[in-house]
């Protein structure tokens, strides 16, 4: 995939999903791409999906780190661990999409009070992966 630069891959399955896109094609070229999506959810396009305070099950005032995309879960090189004090830049995960490694920032700074994922597990759009108290 010389002629497809990474960035616009991620764009293109972004907004595919964001739009309920089963496949995805792209041509330059002599490169091509193409995926299919498995069905899911159309993500609200006014709502990003960004780790927010959400009060489910009396955890009000926790935030949460999400997956940004689907893909399996490998350690960043800040992992996710119990009492880790993250900054809201921090790269703290990579989830691998289609043979693309996808960086996972934290966009909330806090303690990390639980980690709910392995690594290699396998994860979804949106997933929480560990929950932050600020």
């Amino acid at each position: 995939m010389a002629g497809l630069d990474l960035d616009l891959i991620r764009h293109a399955l972004t907004t595919a999903r964001e739009h309920g896109y089963a496949e995805v094609e792209i041509a330059l070229g002599d490169s091509s791409f193409a995926a299919k999506l498995s069905p899911g959810k159309k993500a609200p396009a006014a709502k990003p999906a960004t780790p927010e305070t959400v009060a489910t099950n009396g955890e009000a005032g926790f935030k949460y780190v999400k997956s940004p995309i689907v893909g399996y879960y490998q350690l960043g090189p800040k992992p996710l661990k119990e009492g880790e004090v993250l900054a809201a830049e921090d790269i703290v995960a990579v989830v691998n999409a289609l043979g693309i490694a996808n960086d996972v920032e934290a966009k909330v700074a806090g303690e990390v009070v639980e980690v709910l994922v392995e690594d290699g597990q396998g994860v979804e759009f949106g997933q929480i992966l560990a929950k932050v108290k600020a």
